[in-house]
Formats: structure tokens, sequence, C-alpha cells
């Protein structure tokens, strides 16, 4: 559902939220190395979530990414949004151009119901309350170890 960008960037945020307490800024390589992502990739995304205000970065030694807004006013439609838009959310599922409630196609309301509800989580869902998730233990946003 998501692209590989929107997943990079949200889990991004998410870290960046967790680790930019009291004024600590999170550096690319740091993020890019927990996370296993690809560094030069992460960087594009993370410069264009600074542009669309989601995030902020302060260049120099003392510099890197923060939330400059609480994690609780942004939201995963927010970043969704900005990423990828949201004509995933208004596409049929087999590809027809007039596809409506009024036209459907032959899979229009069980898609209908699966995107209405993931709309909803997307728009009601904030940072924080991945973060929340995170910090009791209960998600994960590195991958695990494989056990031996």
């Amino acid at each position: 559902m998501l692209s590989k960008t929107t997943e990079y960037a949200l889990r991004a945020i998410v870290y960046i939220a967790i680790n930019s307490v009291d004024g600590h800024k999170v550096g690319i390589k740091e993020i890019a190395q927990e996370l296993e992502l690809p560094a030069h990739f992460l960087g594009k995304i993370l410069q264009d979530l600074v542009r669309k205000g989601v995030i902020s970065s302060i260049k120099g030694p003392h510099g890197g990414f923060f939330l400059h807004r609480p994690a609780s006013k942004i939201n995963i439609l927010e970043v969704v949004r900005i990423i990828d838009g949201l004509e995933a959310f208004k596409k049929c599922g087999m590809g027809m151009k007039e596809c409506s409630d009024k036209h459907p196609c032959p899979l229009h309301n069980d898609i209908k119901t699966y995107r209405d509800h993931l709309l909803k989580v997307f728009s009601t869902k904030t940072i924080q309350d991945l973060v929340d998730g995170i910090r009791t233990g209960k998600y994960f946003i590195t991958n695990v170890p494989e056990e031996a």
C-alpha cells in the first residue's frame, strides 16, 4: 500500500521523535545505520520532509534532524500525502477510469471498505502514537536480529 519512500519516511520520523529529546538532534548517518536504510536515499526523503515542514534540520557539528512541533500533531496521513499523495485512496482496484459508487467495478465495495478504514487510521494515528507503542516494547522500527 505504501511506497518504500513513505515507509522510510515514517520510520525515520519515529526514530527522530524518539531520539530528539531535550534539544538533541539526530544525524543522517545514525538514522540510516540504526534503521538499516540507504543514507543517500534517506537524505533526500528527510530534506523533502524539512521543505514541507514536517521536520526541521540544522547544519553543522551539533546539527541534525529534529521535530519542531509535537509528534502528537503529526499524523500518518500528512506524511503519506506529502510523499505519495492521496491517489491510492481514490484509484480503482482494477484500474478502471470510471469506477465509483454509482458505476463500480467488481472489487469496488471490498476495496472501498479497506481504503476507508486505512484512511481513518492514517488520519487519526499520530507519530506520537507510534512512538508510545515502541517505548512500551510492543512494536519495533528496527530489524530484529535473526536467532541462530
